[in-house]
């Protein structure tokens, strides 16, 4: 099984979202016709019921599933702002993107953040798509509890190529996921950092998927990459 995220990060509004889908839809033949792939997107936080109701009915989406940006890493509680697992229940999360290189840079985030986050997914039965950079490997391996490694999907994200169109010499990825599995043990490693329709096979030979992101903002796009 491969995997491909699609993460809208702080893209799209309401109408976007919709728009998105209806062109998904009118493609998802396309979409559905590689059983061995899990199609995963990820949006604003605003737009989740609206893509989760799309999705439900799963006759016409057996292989899309729904994953979140970011999660709370306390429970549900007197947290103003954030949004616990439990705001999440019967939406069909499957997945979170948990330390992406944004959320450390930008929002300050640490190794021991992220672990406490892996923990409230792990407990409400949510697969932690754990970002790591190359500096960041062992010790967010080492915050994470050992018994959660196996739960987990581990993404290598160079911050050298997120967003900038430089992408990683697949022969490189290779080396860092050996590094991972060194660190988390026998995970499912995804790659992340401009990834399109161009680099995608190459990336899919070398790892168990990829986390995308400018190129899942237009079906067209993401249905070529696909």
């Amino acid at each position: 099984m491969k995997y491909i995220f699609a993460n809208w990060k702080s893209n799209k509004n309401r109408k976007d979202a919709e728009h998105w889908m209806d062109e998904f839809d009118k493609n998802y033949a396309h979409f559905a016709s590689h059983e061995d792939l899990e199609i995963i997107i990820a949006p604003p936080m605003p737009s989740l019921m609206f893509i989760s109701n799309r999705l439900l009915d799963r006759q016409k989406h057996p292989h899309v599933y729904l994953a979140v940006q970011d999660l709370s890493s306390y429970p549900a509680g007197s947290y103003t702002g954030a949004v616990s697992t439990v705001n999440l229940e019967g939406f069909n999360v499957k997945y979170a993107i948990l330390g992406h290189s944004e959320r450390r840079n930008y929002f300050e985030e640490s190794d021991m953040d992220v672990a406490k986050k892996v923990d409230q997914a792990v407990e409400a039965g949510i697969t932690p798509v754990v970002c790591v950079d190359e500096d960041y490997i062992e010790s967010q391996a080492y915050a994470i509890d050992k018994k959660h490694h196996k739960k987990c999907i581990v993404a290598y994200e160079p911050l050298s190529a997120i967003g900038t169109g430089d992408e990683m010499n697949p022969k490189k990825v290779v080396e860092v996921v050996n590094r991972i599995r060194k660190a988390f043990g026998d995970v499912r490693v995804i790659y992340g950092g401009s990834v399109d329709g161009d680099n995608v096979k190459d990336y899919l030979e070398v790892c168990d998927g990829v986390l995308v992101g400018g190129a899942s903002l237009k079906v067209d796009e993401f249905k070529r990459l696909v």
